[in-house]
This record gives C-alpha cells, sequence and structure tokens, in this order.
C-alpha cells in the first residue's frame, strides 16, 4: 500500500501516516496495539529507515483495510505540518534544468562544479497552509518548484549508486526568492543568497514525504505550479542536468548528507522574473505539485498576519 510520512499537529507536531489523503497519528496506532516503530518523529524515524519502512508499510495496509475502525485525522481535521522538524541541513542545487538557464539566456550547459548552497533550515522551513510570509524589503518575491529528497542514510564520498539506496524518499519543495536581493543594484559581483533565497519561510515543503520505493523513476516525473490557479511551471525531473543520484555524490564529496537531511535539486522554467508576469503578494494562493510524490499548497501573507509553522 502507497504512503506518506507526514507530521501533523495534534495537540502537539506527532509523525503520522498519510494513505490516500487521510492522515493518522502513529501515537494513536501504537494505543491501538500496532507494531509502531520507536521514536518521537519522523527525523527519528528516518534514522533507522530501512526497519522503519517495514513496519510503517504493515501499517499502511492496516489503515487501508476496509474491515479497519481506526478513525483517521482526516476525519478531525488533521492541520499538516513541515513534515521533518527539522533536518540538520538544507542543501539546495542551483542552474540544474535546461529550461530554466534558457529562459535566463544562458547556455543550456552543465555548470562544473556543480552550484550548490546552503539555506538556514529551521526558520526557512515551512509546511502547508498559511505559512509564507512576503519579506518587508522586496518588490520581486518570486516561486521556483523544486524536486526535495529527503536522506534515509549517512552519505559520504558515495557512488551514485550509494546515493539511490541512501535515499528515504521525496517531498515537493518550494525555492522562493527576493530577486532584486541575491544581485542588489550596483554590486553585480555579489552575490547574495542569504538575503535573497534564506529569510524565514521561503523554503516550504510538503505536504509528506513519499517512500523512494514508491518512486521508481526520479527522473520522469512532471512538475507543474500554479499561482491562483494560473499554471506557471509545468515541467519535467527529465530536464535536470545533474540527476538526483550525481546530486547526491558529488554533494557528499564535500558535506556529509545525514538522515533526515534535504536537498532540493533545482527548479525548471517558468519564474516570474524570466516571463514578465506578476510577482507574488499576500493574498496569492500556491499549489506546487509532482507527479507520484504529493501537492503542497501554500498562502502567502504579510508579517503582521499570524502564521502556522
Amino acid at each position: 500500500m502507497k504512503f506518506g510520512l507526514a507530521t501533523v499537529l495534534d495537540q502537539r507536531p506527532v509523525a503520522a501516516l498519510e494513505v490516500d489523503g487521510k492522515y493518522w497519528s502513529l501515537e494513536m496506532l501504537r494505543g491501538k496495539g500496532l507494531d509502531v516503530p520507536p521514536g518521537a518523529g519522523v527525523k527519528e524515524l528516518l534514522a533507522d529507515w530501512p526497519a522503519a519502512f517495514d513496519r510503517l508499510a504493515a501499517l499502511a495496509d492496516a489503515c487501508a483495510d476496509p474491515r479497519s475502525d481506526l478513525p483517521s485525522l482526516r476525519d478531525g481535521g488533521a492541520r499538516l505540518q513541515l513534515p521533518i522538524q527539522y533536518p540538520n541541513k538544507l542543501i539546495a542545487v542551483g542552474a540544474n534544468y535546461s529550461g530554466h538557464l534558457a529562459e535566463m539566456g544562458l547556455p543550456v550547459v552543465r555548470w562544473n562544479p556543480m552550484p550548490f548552497f546552503f539555506k538556514p533550515p529551521t526558520t526557512s522551513m515551512v509546511g502547508p497552509g498559511r505559512t509564507v510570509v512576503i519579506p518587508t524589503d522586496t518588490n520581486e518575491f518570486d516561486w521556483e518548484i523544486e524536486l526535495a529528497v529527503v536522506i534515509g542514510k549517512r552519505l559520504s564520498h558515495a557512488t551514485e549508486d550509494e546515493a539511490r539506496r541512501g535515499i528515504a524518499g521525496y517531498s515537493v519543495g518550494l525555492d522562493l526568492s527576493a530577486r532584486e536581493l541575491i544581485l542588489p543594484p550596483g554590486s553585480a559581483m555579489h552575490v547574495d543568497l542569504a538575503r535573497g533565497k534564506s529569510q524565514d519561510t521561503m523554503s516550504p515543503m510538503g505536504p509528506h514525504i513519499r517512500p523512494a520505493a514508491f518512486v521508481p523513476d526520479p527522473q520522469r516525473l512532471r512538475l507543474r505550479l500554479s499561482v491562483n490557479g494560473v499554471v506557471r511551471q509545468d515541467a519535467s525531473t527529465s530536464e535536470m542536468l545533474y540527476s538526483v543520484y550525481e546530486q547526491l555524490s558529488i554533494i557528499s564529496r564535500f558535506v556529509t548528507l545525514e538522515p533526515g537531511d534535504v536537498v532540493f535539486t533545482g527548479s525548471p522554467a517558468g519564474s516570474a522574473k524570466s516571463h514578465g508576469v506578476p510577482y507574488l503578494k499576500a493574498g496569492d494562493e500556491i499549489a506546487a505539485e509532482i507527479e507520484g510524490v504529493g501537492l503542497l499548497e501554500v498562502a502567502v501573507t504579510e508579517r503582521v498576519e499570524t502564521l502556522e509553522r
């Protein structure tokens, strides 16, 4: 039975199983006497992922059984949170889609070395809902959908095959940008990714983690992003210049990847900056969907509003 791994707010954030759009708290399932993996949350489950996956798969079968009397949280209104609270590292790879390079007027070639950078994990990452805040110092708040890779095994100097086997699952990520802060006026040689891409709430992710066992080929997934119902990005992960496994292998030469770490793998064409369409504003709604992985929906707010994190 295909399932997802999530975090929901049930008085406090707790790990949950997603099956067919419904969610079951692992604590509730343990209370029913089922064989629930030990661990307080999703991050702990990822630390022993192979064993946890087998037990979660059995729990998913039990939840999906039409004879089951296990009440789902969706029945009472589950409030989804960021799936992993919180990764030790969030790493983003740039310039990795042929269409995105072409729309920026750049040669469609693999940048060598492959560019990647860190994004602050605990403050930039949020889950679904009214969670995204526009920074007060930008008028060019832009979107980018990304396939997020969740690590389930320690990777250091990994081969591509080792990287493949080290993936726990995938999620939907958004790499939001304050465009004019990345390259401030008058400072063409200074790229500021902290202000431009790493402010609070600029890295939404969710709604759950889809185990890699249910994603046979991460290079053949359709990505679609819409703003207020208008499709702005529609592409395939086949456009990646560095494959998912290659990215992890390269990163692991320089930075050890640990269970629960997340890697954003680049964005396809369709940004507001490249197409002259309106940038994001308060009240806008973003729907980002990756085939076989999930649908992440967030709403954009101003600083004065109370956020769901």
